[in-house]
């Protein structure tokens, strides 16, 4: 029998327990894998194939752009290269601490359409920092994105960053509309439709249409036409029979290698039994 020792005492009790929390332990790891039909992977087994536990498509990488930017006194821009939409834009703001003291960055903010990944909190004197941020241009295709980004220092010199920033965003193909809402009750049909129209300078033709989950909701493809120029109608269909919010991701795949695969998001917001309709 193991024992576990406390001064010159023995204690046959507590080597008991924790002997029967090892049991259960191993007894936990071992019932999913016993739980597994015959012949198809273990999490452990998919993981390392390189696919996530359960079955979601995750899309293509997106193309990213990345590049930086010295900022030099309190008020800079910086205008970036035009990108094409799908793009995934990362850029670093550098901050140099030119002072005797360290440098502290506080309320760090990222205009609208931008993201902040992260920022340096603490810069020491002769070191340089970073504001870091995230442009995500799936639905910013022929925009131009335009804002300022701001910091707050300790540096009396320079209590406040303002950064202007623009992007243009190459249009790849007209979403209409980029997020499709799948809105209604219990036992209605919800149907919403989305239009694809390529823009003229990237002609392509959908090869095929992939969700994320795909769970909730149907969806079918149709050729139409916007102003005499060929497009793509795609009809979404709920299905969803309970009372509940979900969201999903349609990866628009194309036979143009500028931009392969293209995304539209789903939002479904279900609420319960419509007057008059039973639930299905």
């Amino acid at each position: 029998m193991a024992f576990a020792r406390a001064g010159d005492t023995l204690l046959p009790v507590r080597a008991a327990r924790l002997d029967l929390i090892l049991f259960l332990s191993l007894l936990s790891l071992a019932s999913p894998a016993a739980a597994q039909p015959a012949g198809a992977p273990s999490r452990g087994d998919r993981r390392e194939m390189g696919r996530p536990p359960f079955d979601v498509y995750l899309g293509q990488k997106a193309k990213e752009v990345r590049s930086q930017s010295r900022v030099e006194g309190a008020r800079s821009r910086h205008v970036f290269a035009p990108v094409l939409q799908g793009d995934v834009v990362r850029h670093d703001f550098l901050v140099k601490n030119d002072g005797h003291e360290p440098l502290e960055l506080r309320e760090v903010r990222a205009c609208s359409g931008c993201i902040l990944e992260s920022h340096s909190r603490r810069i020491q004197p002769g070191l340089e920092g970073r504001i870091s941020l995230l442009i995500l241009t799936d639905s910013l295709g022929g925009e131009a994105l335009a804002g300022t980004v701001t910091a707050k220092t300790s540096d009396p010199a320079r209590p406040e960053l303002a950064i202007d920033v623009a992007l243009r965003v190459v249009e790849f193909a007209a979403l209409s509309p980029y997020r499709v809402w799948l809105r209604g009750s219990v036992g209605e049909e919800i149907v919403e439709r989305c239009v694809v129209t390529p823009n003229e300078d990237y002609p392509f033709s959908i090869t095929d249409i992939k969700a994320r989950k795909g769970v909730w909701f149907t969806h079918e493809l149709r050729d139409t036409e916007v102003g005499g120029v060929p497009a793509y109608e795609i009809t979404l269909r709920n299905t969803r029979r309970k009372p509940g919010p979900y969201q999903d991701v349609l990866f628009i795949q194309t036979d143009h290698p500028a931009r392969p695969e293209l995304k539209i998001r789903i939002e479904g917001r279900i609420g319960g039994e419509a007057p008059g309709g039973p639930a299905e």
